[in-house]
């Protein structure tokens, strides 16, 4: 399949360690995150391969596959990717993606505010996510994970995830989640006595959780105690330094009253 190589702009690079369809799999996973019913394999960014580019101009772009496999029998939410788009100021926001093998396409969900950076000229980058589902990731062997990232049809960037990096991560979900049936099924019992259904979280809340995880311990610590300073503050200082805990507290400002102690109850549990 052929694949496009981007003019090397010299503006920024996209993560230090960055992989792509190159590199060496191994060690592809970067962390795992625990939930209540299930587990996030969370990639290493990668740089995807460009296979073609219809309007528009991309300058750089990474992403990290999430794979997401439950710990019980109880129902998932899909597994997603994560990615960041820098392209020039004079083109529309991409908002949606259509993930080859997937019936409909599905709108890009931010998790970052975009940005713009000037020089001689300006870029925007976009940080957005969306679902992929793990019907895809249910036969081997693994293939490429082809999907376009559009404004509209004729206006769409074709990108490709190489398949030993979508191994390397399935598998290791796979083999880290293994769980029994009959456990299971002894679970079950008190959960089914529990007809209240988990309230799902809202986009602020999945954000400072993410971005949580991306910071350092001693990061995550900085943000707890900002957290609990500024509870009952209905407009706090944001936190300053990396854009991980910016990220963190530019969501947290926007959670309501009962979001916010829900979120502080969680940082607890995570200390």
């Amino acid at each position: 399949m052929k694949k496009i190589v981007l003019a090397s702009i010299p503006l920024f690079l996209i993560g230090c360690t960055t992989l792509d369809s190159s590199s060496d799999f191994t060690d592809a996973v970067k962390r795992i995150e625990s939930k209540q019913n299930y587990q996030v394999v969370v990639g290493e960014s990668l740089t995807p391969d460009v296979l073609e580019v219809k309007q528009g101009q991309l300058v750089n772009s990474s992403l990290e596959l999430n794979y997401v496999t439950p710990t019980n029998d109880r129902a998932v939410p899909d597994s997603y990717i994560t990615m960041e788009l820098q392209y020039f100021k004079n083109y529309n926001e991409y908002r949606f993606a259509r993930v080859k093998g997937a019936d409909d396409k599905v709108q890009l969900k931010p998790y970052a505010a975009s940005a713009e950076t000037c020089s001689d000229i300006c870029t925007q980058t976009q940080y957005v996510k969306f679902p992929v589902s793990n019907e895809l990731f249910d036969e081997a062997p693994f293939k490429d994970l082809v999907f376009d990232i559009q404004v509209s049809n004729a206006n769409s960037i074709s990108f490709s995830v190489p398949a030993g990096y979508v191994e390397a991560i399935v598998n290791t979900g796979d083999k880290n989640t293994a769980f029994s049936p009959v456990v299971a099924a002894v679970a079950a019992v008190p959960v089914a006595a529990v007809s209240a259904e988990e309230p799902k979280a809202s986009q602020a809340q999945e954000m400072v959780n993410y971005w949580y995880g991306e910071a350092t311990k001693e990061e995550q610590s900085a943000v707890t105690d900002w957290a609990f300073k500024n509870r009952k503050n209905a407009d706090p200082a944001p936190l300053e330094g990396s854009k991980e805990i910016e990220m963190v507290s530019y969501w947290f400002n926007k959670l309501d009253s009962e979001e916010k102690s829900q979120t502080m109850i969680w940082l607890l549990e995570q200390e």
